[in-house]
C-alpha cells in the first residue's frame, strides 16, 4: 500500500506579517497554498496512490471562507474520480471541514471524527480523531480505538506532540506513547518542520507544512510518500512547495561605490533563483557603509529583472573587521549579559506581551523562538551605530 501523506496545507492563510513587507510576495504565497494542494493530489494521481491522508490544518482559520472549501472538495473529488481516496481530520485551524455545519465532502472522502473514528481501505484501518474546538489541553491517545488484529493499522493525529519551539502545545502526547499504542504508522501533523520517529516497526511521521508561509518555516516544502508492506513502512520526503525561502549571505564591506555593490546585490539574486519554484530571498549582509534601507532600494532596483523571485527581508550586520577595541568590547558584554536567564526572561515576556498584541495572522511574524535572532539583531544595529553607522 502507498501513501502520500500531508498535513498544514492551511489553505487561504492571509500571510500578513510578509505581505505588510511586500505586498507582491504576500499574494504569491496565498496562491502558492493552493498550488501546492493541487500538486499533491496531481502526484497521488500520477504515482497511482492508494490514499492521500491529511492529518488536519488543511484550512487556516474559522472564518466561512467557502471558497476554499469548495477548492478542497474539487481537488478531492477529483482524486476519488481517479480511484483514490482520502482520509483526513480536522485540526485546530480546521472550523471549515465541521460536518455538521457544512456537510459531507462527498465519496471517497472520510472524515474522522468521534462518531466516525475509522475507516477500512484494502487491508488497512485508519484511525483519526478531529478536533471540536481550537484548543486541546490533553492527550487525545486514550480515545483512539485498539488496533485490529491481523490488518494495518495507521493512525492520523494532529498533535504538538511533547512540545515543540513556536508551536502552542495541542493535544499533547509523549512518542513512546505514541509508538506503543500498537498502530504501525502514525501521520501526525500541527508541527511544521518534518520528522520522523521509530520504534521497532512502527513509525510516525510529520510530512512538514508543504508551502511554507514565512522565513520561520523554511525547512519545510514537503510531503510523505510511504509504503506499507511486510516490515518497517518505507518513508520518503517529498518537495511540492512552489515557493520556498532561502537566506543570502554578503559581505559588501570592501564594496567601494554603489555599482560594485549592485554587482555582488544582482549576483546573490540570480543564484538563487530556480527553475521548478518560486523563491524569497532573506538578505543577510555585512556592511559598514549602507543601511538597510539604502539595500532595499538597490535589491527593488535589482529585481525588476529577476524572474520569480522576491525579497523578503534585509538585515544588516556589522562587519567583523571594525576595529574600534571599546566598542567591540562592549558588544561584547552585551552578547554576555543577554545569555543571563533573568535578561532573557525579562526580553521572552516582552516577546510574549507583543504577540499577544498583534492580530493572529501576523504573529508569525514574531515566532515564540525568535528572541535569540531579535536579540542578536539588536545587538548589532548598536555596535554599527556606535561605529558611526546608521544602521536600520
Amino acid at each position: 500500500m502507498r501513501l502520500i501523506v500531508s498535513a498544514d496545507t492551511h489553505l487561504g492563510s492571509p500571510i500578513r506579517s510578509v505581505a505588510l513587507r511586500n505586498p507582491e510576495l504576500g499574494e504569491r504565497l496565498k496562491q502558492a497554498s493552493f498550488d501546492t494542494f493541487r500538486r499533491i493530489v496531481e502526484m497521488a494521481i500520477s504515482e497511482n496512490a492508494d490514499a492521500l491522508i491529511l492529518a488536519g490544518d488543511i484550512f487556516d482559520s474559522d472564518f466561512p471562507d467557502l471558497k476554499s472549501r469548495a477548492f478542497l472538495i474539487t481537488q478531492l473529488s477529483h482524486a476519488a474520480s481517479a480511484g483514490i481516496p482520502t482520509v483526513l481530520i480536522r485540526g485546530n485551524h480546521d472550523a471549515l471541514l465541521d460536518h455538521t455545519n457544512h456537510g459531507s465532502l462527498g465519496p471517497d472522502i472520510h472524515l474522522l471524527h468521534e462518531g466516525n473514528p475509522t475507516v477500512e481501505i484494502g487491508n488497512a484501518m485508519f484511525h483519526g480523531l478531529s478536533f471540536d474546538k481550537s484548543h486541546m489541553a490533553k492527550s487525545l491517545l486514550p480515545e483512539y480505538p485498539e488496533p485490529v488484529v491481523g490488518r494495518t493499522n495507521v493512525g492520523l493525529m494532529h498533535t504538538s506532540l511533547g512540545g515543540s519551539p513556536g508551536h502552542d502545545p495541542y493535544a499533547p502526547c509523549s512518542e513512546q506513547d505514541l509508538l506503543a499504542h500498537g498502530y504501525d504508522l502514525w501521520c501526525l501533523g500541527h508541527i511544521h518542520m518534518p520528522f520522523e520517529r521509530r520504534s521497532g516497526s512502527a513509525l510516525a511521521v510529520m510530512p512538514g507544512i508543504p508551502q511554507p508561509r514565512h522565513y520561520g518555516e523554511r525547512y519545510g516544502g514537503s510531503v510523505a510518500v510511504i509504503t506499507l508492506g511486510d516490515g518497517v513502512p518505507q518513508l520518503e520526503h517529498r518537495d511540492v512547495g512552489h515557493l520556498r525561502f532561502i537566506e543570502a549571505k554578503l559581505d559588501l564591506t570592501e564594496c567601494g561605490d554603489q555599482a560594485e555593490a549592485l554587482d555582488h546585490i544582482g549576483a546573490a539574486l540570480k543564484a538563487a533563483q530556480d527553475p521548478l519554484r518560486f523563491t524569497a530571498v532573506r538578505l543577510q549582509v555585512a556592511t559598514a557603509r549602507h543601511t538597510a534601507d539604502d539595500l532595499q532600494v538597490l535589491a527593488t532596483e535589482l529585481l525588476e529583472s529577476v524572474d520569480d523571485v522576491f525579497l523578503d527581508k534585509i538585515k544588516v550586520l556589522p562587519p567583523k573587521n571594525l576595529t574600534d577595541d571599546k566598542v567591540n568590547d562592549l558588544a561584547r558584554l552585551m552578547r554576555a549579559e543577554v545569555q543571563e536567564d533573568g535578561f532573557r526572561q525579562a526580553c521572552a515576556e516582552m516577546l510574549d506581551d507583543m504577540r499577544n498584541a498583534l492580530p493572529p495572522g501576523a504573529r508569525d511574524a514574531l515566532p515564540e523562538d525568535a528572541l535569540t535572532e531579535l536579540l542578536n539583531e539588536a545587538i548589532g544595529e548598536v555596535s554599527l551605530s556606535l561605529h558611526g553607522v546608521d544602521a536600520q
